[in-house]
């Protein structure tokens, strides 16, 4: 729903662009990327960030 919000109602259930992103974006501010720490993945769900 939140990307149909950001890309517009045409958009598809791509959930790769998505991971993609959310993959750029571990790589800038997590020290282990592959153990992440403030955005994390909830399964079924989707992703959120750390309440640290």
């Amino acid at each position: 729903m939140a990307m149909r919000r950001l890309r517009g109602a045409s958009y598809g259930r791509d959930t790769q662009a998505l991971r993609t992103l959310t993959a750029g974006l571990r790589r800038k501010i997590e020290k282990s990327p592959a153990r992440p720490r403030y955005i994390l993945t909830e399964v079924g769900v989707g992703y959120r960030l750390a309440d640290e």
